[in-house]
């Protein structure tokens, strides 16, 4: 029994296809670039071509993120808090606090064993509280995305960026460099000031163990760290909660395709 998730992201398309709702047999993801649902339609193929499956063979497909209505064939969509959830409890059975920093948003939720969200918080302020500022400190810094991280570790006394405002943050840092404060320790800065931020929210929807942090800088060693360390907690990190809410999506996905087909035997046992 084989579904799949779709995160119709802001920043990116993420792409699951999972077996009998525990293995994944391929991911993938990709830039939206203005251009969600062609980009989706592309990804499916490319999955389908890496686990050696034909289109058929998707028995059921499930769609989530900014852009989930807009998937035609979609049999489900589901909200980004429940299939963000459903996600890290999947890679990480303990998760009862999800942290999501994504490229427009982040978000916390808390959540019970079965992965039902009990309580979330969304930023509703600024991009300076999410993953798009980490992009545009990368284009003002002209330092390339993938460096940023690794560059930020070697931080001795990082700047915080005190404006919730991306616009006043992005002044702010440029005045950093005016005064020659060293450039691992704006870009740790940032980092922090992300993390800060979403501290804020996981104390509005309860801090506890175990925490999980997925989404688009979950690969960022910079913003890893600096988690961590504003937490003051462990916090559950793997490659794989790049795809969180598609993982969720899809387990959801195969959840729904298993009740369907025990109505469908029950009702021609009748």
């Amino acid at each position: 029994m084989i579904t799949a998730g779709v995160d119709l992201g802001a920043g990116a398309i993420k792409g699951v296809l999972l077996e009998d709702g525990r293995r994944i047999l391929a991911a993938a993801s990709a830039p939206a670039r203005g251009n969600p649902v062609g980009v989706a339609h592309q990804l499916l193929e490319e999955l389908g071509e890496a686990a050696n499956i034909g289109p058929g063979d998707v028995e059921y497909l499930c769609s989530t993120g900014f852009g989930r209505y807009a998937l035609p064939e979609r049999h489900l969509q589901i909200s980004d808090f429940t299939s963000s959830a459903r996600g890290a409890l999947f890679l990480f059975p303990r998760t009862r606090l999800v942290v999501d920093v994504g490229t427009q948003a982040s978000r916390t939720m808390s959540t019970s064993e079965t992965g039902k969200v009990l309580k979330f918080k969304m930023n509703e302020k600024c991009a300076a509280g999410a993953g798009r500022f980490v992009e545009r400190c990368s284009k003002y810094l002209q330092v390339p995305l993938e460096e940023i991280g690794p560059k930020a570790l070697a931080a001795e006394h990082p700047k915080l960026i005190s404006s919730v405002c991306a616009v006043l943050a992005e002044t702010e840092i440029i005045n950093n460099v005016a005064e020659g404060v060293p450039l691992p320790d704006i870009l740790m800065g940032v980092f922090l000031s992300l993390s800060q931020r979403a501290y804020s929210l996981m104390r509005y929807v309860g801090i506890q163990p175990e925490i999980t942090l997925v989404g688009g800088l979950v690969r960022n060693v910079g913003m890893v760290k600096a988690l961590r360390e504003t937490v003051g907690l462990p916090v559950n990190v793997a490659p794989e909660a790049f795809y969180a809410a598609a993982i969720g999506s899809a387990v959801l996905g195969h959840s729904r395709l298993v009740k369907l087909r025990e109505s469908s035997v029950a009702t021609a046992g009748t």
